[in-house]
């Protein structure tokens, strides 16, 4: 899980210059678990408050392998097009909020949202995990 944070603290550096974070160390971990039926939707939450910076990726069951689903690095948020085997995805507006449609079995997995907060104390940084099962009708 560290390569990610250092990926996502590396590639946002420009953008960010100026933002401090002050205990890198202080990093909060939010689980959740969701289920939904094939063919179904889903919305997966990535807090409350839109962070500055986002990136959801997803791991199959099974593997280690963290693939990008989308992101939104301050200039607008952006779908990949690897995830379509998971169902139709798409971001709500001015949120962070995914939601998939049309659910395929492969979506079962784990989603993972890593948050970049600006706050008035420096940076936050926050994990949202959701374990989702896709289940036949």
């Amino acid at each position: 899980m560290t390569p990610y944070v250092c990926f996502l603290l590396c590639c946002l550096a420009l953008p960010l210059q100026g933002l401090e974070i002050f205990d890198p160390e202080e990093v909060e971990y939010i689980r959740f678990n969701a289920t939904a039926t094939l063919g179904g939707s889903v919305t997966l939450d990535c807090g409350s408050v839109m962070p500055a910076i986002y990136i959801w990726g997803f791991t199959k069951p099974g593997t280690d392998n963290n693939v990008a689903v989308a992101h939104n690095y301050g200039q607008g948020p952006k779908v990949q097009s690897q995830s379509s085997s998971l169902g139709s995805i798409k971001l709500q507006v001015n949120t962070s909020t995914l939601v998939i449609e049309e659910l395929q079995k492969e979506a079962t997995g784990m989603y993972t949202c890593q948050a970049l907060y600006d706050t008035d104390k420096g940076a936050r940084i926050t994990f949202y995990f959701t374990r989702l099962e896709v289940e036949d009708e």
